[in-house]
């Protein structure tokens, strides 16, 4: 987009004949930024399109912050697929190593999977402050949780959450879950909700693959990106009232919604694969209309 084309003077005055100020240099930055929209779109498209990049980049946000949050409400851009890798830390081109699965038969960690499975577990019991705010605020309200439950399970916090941490990334490694009485503290379920035998069924159905995940981040489809991030934005508050986290701002949502959408994606398809009876239809954009617990839906 030039700055002096007719078709760029028409959107900026259309722009401007609104709550927006835009002008031709503006419309010239963001179309060099890819920022414009990631599909053809009418010239009406492309007002409401640049009438949102403004109302989130007035605070002189970064490209791929505002590329992001563009998805949450809707909008995609042609900057988002490497917005979202870039802030995941996924290369945008496969890697040859296959990563192993990881080996906890021992008490000390028997391999390099293993090993770095600890080490991370442990780092966030140490330090988060790398993560994003509200990424931050979940970890710590996990936390607590742990804490709440320490005293019925009679161990203390770290150890119910560090188990959590590396119940989780096992599992996401293709290993299997191990501690049901850690995921039911942390996440704040009822004593019993996950019994062994359900563990088993998950664990025996459900393989998390690195390769295909990273695979889902690359290669979904945009418009089916966008379109879990705006799921994910409407189910937030329900989630982070559900966690007892106040206090955050829409902008974290958003941004945040955008960047796990392919992950959310790549775990839909991976329950629709292994359980018959999982709705094919999307998902709605409410929960509400989910079998969640009632502090979630509420």
């Amino acid at each position: 987009m030039k700055r002096n084309a007719v078709e760029t003077k028409r959107l900026a005055r259309a722009l401007s004949n609104g709550d927006h100020r835009v002008t031709s240099r503006k419309l010239e930055r963001w179309s060099h930024e890819d920022l414009g929209p990631a599909d053809p779109a009418g010239f009406s498209g492309l007002v409401r399109h640049y009438a949102e990049v403004d109302s989130i980049s007035k605070s002189g946000r970064n490209g791929d912050l505002v590329a992001r949050r563009l998805a949450a409400r809707g909008f995609a851009c042609e900057r988002l697929r490497g917005a979202i890798l870039r802030e995941f830390g996924i290369p945008a081109e496969p890697s040859s190593v296959i990563l192993p699965m990881p080996d906890l038969s021992t008490d000390e960690p028997g391999d390099a999977a293993a090993f770095a499975i600890e080490h991370l577990a442990f780092d966030m019991m140490i330090d988060i402050s790398y993560l994003p705010p509200l990424m931050v605020k979940v970890v710590r309200a996990l936390y607590r949780n742990a804490a709440e439950r320490a005293d019925q399970l009679g161990e203390p916090a770290p150890l119910i959450f560090h188990s959590f941490v590396v119940n989780a990334l096992v599992h996401l490694m293709g290993g299997a879950y191990y501690n049901g009485e850690a995921i039911e503290a942390v996440l704040a379920m009822d004593r019993g909700s996950v019994s062994v035998e359900e563990m088993d069924v998950v664990n025996s159905k459900i393989r998390f693959s690195i390769p295909a995940f990273e695979d889902a981040y690359r290669d979904l489809p945009i418009d089916e990106i966008v379109v879990m991030a705006q799921r994910l934005t409407a189910w937030a508050p329900h989630l982070l009232r559900y966690l007892k986290i106040t206090g955050t701002e829409q902008a974290e949502i958003e941004d945040l919604a955008t960047v796990f959408a392919p992950a959310a994606i790549y775990c839909v398809n991976l329950l629709r694969e292994a359980f018959d009876d999982f709705p094919d239809e999307d998902l709605p954009m409410a929960p509400s209309a989910l079998e969640l617990p009632a502090a979630v839906s509420e």
